[in-house]
């Protein structure tokens, strides 16, 4: 379920109840090349408090390369792997998995966010959720916690059309633009699509502010 743009939606049970002025954690989730860690940094530059920005990157960052990325990592299977998939509509689609191993590396990095706000840090979270384990582990750690879930969405032209001029992997954007949101619920979505990182982070902002 994705509220509308201007418009919150009611917070599942599990999502708890908005407890202070600002959330502890602005939870950012979207596809490859949405602009989630541009937006990020808007956030960071608008907000009267500080907040950390990390993500699914932060994370990656630290795996060894053995155990990440492409063909050359000799325990990616059990790690981090990306996948070249089948054409869609001619298009290219390439995923990214994850074995035991990463799965275990990701749950570390939750509880890391989850200590990071018991010590008194707020945080944005820039997320592309890799599947429904991946999701309910994120919900049951930050359970209990003052969280505001944005949808970062993108057109998926827009979205290949930036992946090409990153030079980014080419097709995660296509393999991840819905996925990502399966069987999430959130308080607010943005699109980014057309719209500057700094209206979206003041759309953001507006909404975090609110008591």
């Amino acid at each position: 379920m994705v509220a509308d743009e201007l418009n919150q939606s009611p917070r599942a049970p599990h999502l708890g109840r908005r407890q202070t002025s600002l959330p502890s954690i602005i939870f950012l989730n979207g596809a490859s090349s949405a602009g989630k860690t541009t937006l990020g940094r808007a956030l960071q530059a608008s907000l009267a408090e500080p907040y950390l920005l990390m993500g699914l990157d932060t994370c990656l960052a630290m795996v060894p390369a053995e155990w990440s990325g492409g063909p050359l990592g000799a325990h990616r299977a059990q790690g981090f792997q990306y996948l070249d998939l089948p054409h869609e509509n001619g298009k290219p689609v390439s995923g990214l998995s994850h074995g035991p191993v990463g799965l275990r590396m990701l749950k570390g990095f939750h509880r890391a966010v989850r200590e990071f706000v018991h010590a008194g840090n707020r945080v944005i979270v820039d997320e592309m959720m890799l599947g429904a384990d991946v999701r309910d582990h994120w919900l049951t750690t930050l359970a209990g916690l003052d969280v505001l879930w944005v949808a970062v969405h993108c057109d998926l032209p827009e979205l290949e059309r930036r992946e090409l001029a990153r030079r980014g992997r080419v097709g995660l954007a296509r393999w991840s633009a819905d996925r990502v949101h399966e069987g999430m619920t959130y308080n607010l979505s943005v699109n980014t699509t057309t719209r500057s990182p700094e209206a979206c982070a003041r759309q953001i902002a507006s909404a975090a502010s609110e008591a």
